[in-house]
């Protein structure tokens, strides 16, 4: 089908800018400019009149993780301010288990023990209230922590004196027998004896289900990208579970969204073996990257801050390598031709990060590499313009802020929470970066990162260090044209430019209309058209 947009205001993200028309041939973006332009390409078209809305390219998530989002908005929500308090805690999951069949295990997702009244992570003697007769299992939004009752606690074979695993730990009570929390590694023993175990390559976010079941997981977590506006995520944690549902997803015209897949790192040594590379696949799923895991959480208290934390008895975090060992596997990653994506929370994890791709590129220059850390939320001045000299790429996620940006104030102090996702830094020293959505740790909504980068506000109203904001076209670019080209997919997304792939979002209204001083307004624009490929796969009713 041949159309020409027009009738609404069109950001291109490219030089232009903006304007007033563009034309599209089947999937591909044939001409744009004026409407007179576009008509004497067009050999016959339609016109689709945008309403005075704004059409910009469809945006590029480059930190997300679908499945998991549809796994965790089928279980109970856990979400402040739904849930503050340990009692309300209890009473969400005895509600969820009335509404799934008695055999199922009770199971609830996204909460924060820095927002609960307690201030305290829950234990498995508070699950126990929920049920002592069915397992019990909740996730912290941050996806590194899971709680357990005794009966599962139990079942899954953790007794009084089992040791912590290597990457993770056993929340404790004052005994020091295991209380029923489990910190990153610690998860891998509820996937089962055939489930995914990444060991000390990350949290084990992999629940097992039956095919069916992981198939209505991606299909639940897909909608969420295509209601915003998304129209190419990178898959950050790919595991054998994801592989296989995306691909039947593809065979069976499931797949509504562009998918760059990054390989969790405990398959490093079989990708290598395998062959993948850079440039592995087409422009639906694409495999050239590594994804790994420096330290754990900052939300879940784990995380590697220098300073350690200030509102739990643990207050030392932890990194999931030696620092030798992760300069190891990431200099072996690039001499390998693959790019690669390090999740770094705290400051005190970034240091190793960089220090490996500095030696892989004084060992083996490759320009074109992309070596992205993944968060970034604590990267200090020093550290991001060590990562701008050598070309590394922030891959952010302003949300947090707007979310969880009092409780890391509380955790870590004011002095480094303040600054935390210093986005201006990121823009003054490294290359480009990129924001994204960490879905499930937030809900995918481009239009609510970017208010947040701008205006460094919490949901708590809140407003930490503005001398780190950005503007609404820097937040807008971060979505767009910088995340395709972090994926290496700027040659077919990420802007409205000739050549390029008809993706597109239409938004209620321009995002550069909206007055800075009322930017959070911005968190009220809607998306209300999705388009992929030259068609309309998403109408906002």
């Amino acid at each position: 089908m041949n159309r020409i947009f027009t009738g609404g205001t069109i950001l291109t993200m490219a030089d232009d800018k903006q304007v007033e028309a563009v034309y599209v041939e089947d999937n591909i973006i044939k001409a744009k400019g004026s409407l007179e332009d576009c008509k004497k390409v067009a050999r016959w078209y339609e016109i689709v009149d945008l309403k005075g809305k704004c059409m910009t390219p469809g945006f590029v998530d480059t930190h997300t993780h679908p499945m998991m989002i549809g796994m965790c908005r089928i279980w109970a929500d856990l979400d402040f301010p739904k849930v503050a308090c340990i009692d309300d805690l209890v009473r969400v999951l005895k509600e969820h288990a009335e509404t799934i069949p008695e055999e199922e295990s009770i199971c609830g997702y996204g909460f924060d023990q820095r927002m609960f009244k307690e201030k305290v992570h829950p234990t498995a003697k508070d699950l126990d209230r929920v049920s002592t007769d069915r397992f019990v299992q909740i996730m912290h939004a941050s996806g590194h922590c899971n709680v357990v009752n005794t009966k599962l606690l139990r079942a899954i074979g953790v007794q009084d004196d089992t040791p912590d695993p290597p990457g993770g730990a056993f929340g404790r009570d004052h005994d020091g027998k295991p209380n029923g929390q489990l910190f990153d590694s610690a998860n891998d023993l509820l996937s089962g004896i055939h489930g995914v175990r990444p060991q000390n390559h990350g949290p084990n976010i992999h629940m097992p289900g039956t095919e069916e079941n992981l198939m209505k997981r991606f299909e639940v977590g897909q909608e969420f990208f295509v209601r915003a506006g998304i129209t190419t995520v990178n898959e950050v944690q790919l595991t054998k579970q994801e592989l296989n549902t995306y691909l039947r997803a593809r065979d069976q015209g499931k797949l509504r969204m562009r998918m760059e897949m990054s390989f969790l790192s405990n398959y490093l040594d079989e990708v290598i073996d395998l062959g993948f590379n850079s440039d592995f696949g087409d422009n639906w799923l694409s495999i050239g990257s590594i994804k790994f895991y420096s330290d754990a959480s900052l939300l879940s208290g784990t995380a590697n801050v220098s300073t350690g934390y200030l509102d739990s008895e643990r207050n030392k975090g932890y990194n999931y390598h030696e620092p030798e060992e992760m300069i190891e596997i990431l200099v072996k990653a690039h001499k390998n031709r693959l790019h690669t994506l390090t999740h770094a929370c705290g400051d005190g994890a970034v240091d190793p990060i960089i220090d490996a791709i500095e030696k892989a590129q004084a060992e083996d220059p490759w320009p074109e590499a992309i070596h992205r850390v993944e968060h970034a939320g604590l990267v200090t001045e020093e550290q991001a313009i060590r990562m701008g000299k050598v070309g590394m790429i922030p891959s952010t996620q302003p949300e947090f802020l707007y979310l969880y940006g009092d409780g890391v104030v509380n955790g870590v102090g004011s002095e480094k929470g303040e600054e935390f996702m210093p986005m201006a830094r990121f823009k003054k020293y490294c290359p480009y970066f990129t924001l994204s959505s960490d879905a499930p740790v937030t809900t995918p909504n481009p239009m609510e990162s970017i208010s947040t980068a701008v205006s460094r506000k919490t949901n708590l109203g809140t407003v930490m260090c503005p001398e780190q904001a950005i503007t609404v076209e820097d937040g807008l670019k971060g979505y767009t044209i910088y995340g395709a080209r972090a994926l290496r997919r700027d040659h077919i997304c990420g802007s409205i430019e000739v050549g390029k792939l008809a993706d597109f979002a239409v938004l209620s209204e321009s995002p550069l209309d909206i007055p800075i001083e009322e930017i959070e307004k911005m968190r009220e624009i809607t998306v209300d058209e999705t388009w992929l490929d030259g068609e309309k796969i998403y109408e906002r009713k």
